[in-house]
């Protein structure tokens, strides 16, 4: 697998609207960062949930591709740990939980550029066809 090919393809789209970048792939594991804008927050000065919600799913849904085969999110389940406030970055990253034949299970945990936890999430993404 051509991982520097791969988050190529992961830096595309909606998660280049939003700012998040795929920094690091390898086979069942990925990282990226959000260098945190005014336009990430909501009305209470924290930076909005459905934020944090798109760095998981897009980690997550990097390590997942790492495997070979574009997916697609099944489901996903996120733990709020501590608003974000007075942060500069946030930083996601991926572990594998499970592969299965046609679906696959990543846990990935948000953290600030201090390495405070953030967030936690739980990702299930189904197997696509595979990454030409």
């Amino acid at each position: 697998m051509d991982f520097e090919r791969l988050k190529e393809i992961r830096n595309i789209g909606f998660t280049r609207e939003v700012g998040v970048n795929t920094t690091d792939i390898a086979e069942g594991y990925a990282r990226g960062e959000l260098e945190l804008r005014p336009e990430h927050g909501n009305p209470i000065g924290s930076v909005h949930g459905g934020v944090l919600f798109t760095i998981a799913d897009t980690i997550g849904g990097a390590a997942a591709t790492s495997r070979g085969r574009f997916v697609t999110t099944v489901s996903g389940n996120i733990h709020y740990l501590r608003p974000v406030m007075g942060c500069k970055k946030l930083i996601g990253e991926s572990r594998e939980i499970k592969i299965g034949k046609n679906m696959c299970v990543y846990d990935v945990m948000i953290t600030d550029e201090t390495g405070r936890e953030i967030a936690l999430a739980t990702m299930t993404y189904y197997y696509l066809q595979e990454i030409i």
